[in-house]
């Protein structure tokens, strides 16, 4: 069994991809029968798979250590081709579309894939490709300047990544100190961090103007695959969360000021719902045995493949410097591997970030067996369906990982689910904003950010905090930088991941199949026609926020 860390990287040369996908497109246009075109249609696929493989592994060993010179160099390259590569592989995509056969072949492969590659041509235009190789490497250059920054506190040097084990630290002195440190970060590196947005703006701006958009947020819609919604569902959505969820949130927050002894509660209270902190229990090892314990009890599939993952070598857990400061699931298709990379730091979100992940895991691969999924692949709200859902549906076997902290636990994650919605949309809010508005100024946009902080947190304070008080929180939200519109998946997702928790606590059987039906369509079907397969309430309706909120006052004895 192949293990990550012996995988041989090579550089493909980009002259010869691009004529075999030249060739590709050309055969698809002159294939002569629907048969034939399905034929090459098998090839192809075999051939993205091996070649979707050589970037994933690319940037897993660059994130695993930023500071390497090799994959640095190489993540340049692909920043640098990747864009052209797009346009050509869009161009094969535009023979499907455009396929004499294309009645046929809807009857082959789902409606929804016809969808989503007519998005993704408009998305790709050749006329772009200077401006996105730009785009590319303003996006490189804030994960590389994230990625240097280095605090003291606590006799400690952290990487940025690192403070967020104070976050939830019993000991105010030291998260206040943790939050000085960030927004002291923030301040010392404003000045190359507006440049950043500042430029990323205008070249986002100048693609969207190029393909006849007045500004980048119809194609940042496009970009997203958002397939089966608009901005103004989303507005609708946003208000929703104004009236049922933050009203919600304030009730978690009071709860959790009386549990800790806070009545002002400021930036660095905002994490902590218990007096104690409820820290996993054992060493990483241990935790990882649990993991197995817990997963191949769930079903068959979940502990074969988590045990797979581990002797795969597909985790990669422990925070360190130049360590990429995220955390995300990605996979290598040719070996039919996801792969986790995280940064834990000994608090309750190490087992929130596994559970998390292993929910992208589980559809990734699951995703290596649907047909069409290498041409149409989920978008990233049901995507994160899967990862947030699958932190609730490990509640059954949460006390492994928490022993008599279990309830503790418990309020705090559902807490945190709760009231992490309103940043959320906060996240998405501001930049629909900066998008709608470009001229912003860096001063307007931080002046934004306060604004609609106060208005969807109002139980929280930045006052007395060095660039936080200016509104300067956003900046380290990576999403905001280099995946531009992709936070609001994460609320519309948040918002599902709690009817299944809600579900789950009247029939978990029945519910972790529900789940399952939900991750089993892969991309075969939109965001709305999942929701209304599997017979879940959507995000967009009024009545849904009723309920869901309903529920979880309910579970949460508020």
């Amino acid at each position: 069994m192949v293990k990550i860390s012996q995988i041989k990287y090579e550089r493909p040369n980009k002259d010869e991809l691009l004529q075999q996908l030249a060739n590709f497109k050309s055969r698809f246009q002159n294939a002569q029968s629907v048969q034939e075109f399905l034929q090459i249609h098998q090839e192809f696929k075999q051939f993205d798979t091996k070649n979707s493989t050589s970037p994933s592994l690319c940037f897993i060993r660059f994130s695993q250590n930023t500071t390497d010179q090799f994959y640095a160099s190489e993540q340049d390259f692909w920043d640098e081709v990747s864009p052209e590569i797009s346009v050509a592989q869009a161009e094969v995509a535009l023979c499907y579309l455009n396929s004499p056969f294309r009645a046929e072949l809807e009857k082959v492969f789902p409606k929804v894939m016809f969808t989503n590659l007519q998005m993704r041509v408009d998305a790709s235009s050749p006329l772009i490709v200077d401006l996105r190789v730009e785009e590319n490497k303003l996006t490189t250059s804030y994960t590389k300047l994230m990625s240097s920054i280095t605090v003291q506190i606590n006799g400690e040097t952290l990487p940025l990544s690192g403070l967020s084990k104070y976050n939830v630290h019993p000991d105010r002195q030291l998260r206040k100190q943790a939050s000085i440190c960030l927004g002291q970060a923030l301040e010392d590196n404003k000045d190359k961090l507006d440049e950043i947005y500042n430029k990323l703006v205008a070249v986002r701006t100048k693609m969207a103007q190029k393909l006849g958009y007045q500004n980048f947020s119809p194609l940042g819609y496009l970009q997203m695959q958002r397939n089966c919604y608009t901005k103004q569902d989303i507005a609708k959505f946003r208000q929703n969360v104004l009236k049922y969820i933050v009203p919600l949130a304030n009730k978690i927050r009071a709860k959790a000021g009386q549990n800790i002894g806070v009545e002002k509660q400021y930036f660095y209270d905002h994490n902590v719902f218990t007096k104690d902190e409820p820290k996993p229990i054992g060493t990483p090892e241990q935790i990882f045995q649990n993991a197995s314990k817990m997963y191949n009890e769930m079903s068959q599939e979940t502990g074969k493949l988590f045990d797979k993952m581990v002797e795969c070598e597909c985790f990669d857990v422990m925070s360190r410097p130049g360590k990429w400061g995220g955390g995300y699931c990605t996979s290598l298709p040719e070996y039919q591997l996801p792969f986790i990379l995280s940064n834990w730091n000994g608090s309750s979100g190490d087992i929130d970030v596994l559970t998390h992940e292993f929910g992208h895991a589980l559809e990734a691969y699951k995703a290596f067996f649907i047909e069409t999924e290498f041409l149409s692949s989920i978008s990233m709200e049901t995507a994160e369906v899967h990862s947030m859902s699958m932190e609730f549906l490990t509640y059954p076997w949460i006390q492994l990982f928490f022993g008599d902290k279990t309830e503790e636990y418990k309020f705090s994650h559902i807490g945190g689910a709760v009231t992490f919605i309103p940043y959320g949309t906060i996240v998405d809010y501001f930049q629909q904003i900066c998008y709608d508005n470009p001229e912003m100024t860096p001063a307007e946009r931080c002046q934004t950010y306060n604004k609609l902080e106060k208005q969807f947190i109002p139980s929280m304070t930045t006052e007395g905090i060095v660039g936080l008080q200016d509104g300067r929180r956003w900046q380290r939200q990576a999403h905001i930088f280099e995946s531009p519109f992709y936070y609001i998946d994460y609320c519309l997702a948040q918002f599902m991941a709690l009817q299944f928790l809600a579900l789950s606590q009247q029939d978990f059987n029945a519910t972790f199949a529900k789940y399952n039906k939900f991750l089993d369509f892969g991309g075969t079907k939109s965001f709305v026609e999942l929701i209304e397969e599997c017979d879940l309430l959507s995000p967009f309706e009024e009545e849904s926020f009723r309920l869901v909120v309903e529920s979880v006052e309910k579970i949460l004895n508020l």
